[in-house]
Parts: structure tokens; sequence; C-alpha cells
């Protein structure tokens, strides 16, 4: 039987609210998380209620701040795209060129 987490135990911990998609795609990974550690490591406190909802927490904040990072890497990529960086720099030319002794 699956142990039933409800959303406003999370919204507690994180100290505000979320969407149900949020909520539920997150639970979907920490319910997958609490199996893994359980089959390594056999300790009944993975298994305990607070343990889910706790993982559930971390999953949202994670998920949360991978969608920040993607928007966030997707806008500058457009924001170059728009106004493409010239580069001004001086020209790179690493040749070394041997100087006759005299």
């Amino acid at each position: 039987m699956k142990e039933i987490v409800e959303k406003k135990e999370v919204e507690e911990l994180l100290g505000c609210e979320i969407t149900d998609e949020q909520f539920e795609e997150a639970l979907k990974y920490a319910r997958h998380k609490q199996e893994y550690i359980y089959q390594r490591e056999h300790r009944q406190v993975v298994l305990q209620h607070w343990y889910l909802v706790k993982l559930t927490e971390e999953y949202v904040r994670s998920l949360a701040f991978s969608k920040f990072t993607m928007d966030l890497c997707r806008t500058l990529q457009d924001m170059e795209k728009e106004h493409p960086i010239i580069n001004q720099s001086a020209p790179m030319n690493n040749h070394i060129v041997a100087v006759p002794a005299l």
C-alpha cells in the first residue's frame, strides 16, 4: 500500500504553496528514491511517513531549481540570438615567431 502524502504537508515544510503538478511530479520521484534507498539499506526509518514527506519537499526544491536554470539558459540563448555578441577583443594570434639572433 502506498503511503498517502498530502500536498499541504509539503507546503508547510516549504513555507509556500505549490501547484498540483509540482507536487505530483515530486512525489513520484520521492517514492522512487524511497524504494531505492530501502532496497539498498533496509532501514525502517526510510519507510516512515515523515521521510517520504521530506523527500518530496527536497524534490520540489530540486525540480524548481532545475526549471529555473533551464528557463534562464533559454532566456540567455534567446537574447544572444536577438543580439549576437560581436567579439571586439584583440585578435588572438598565438604563433611564436623566431627572431634570428644578431
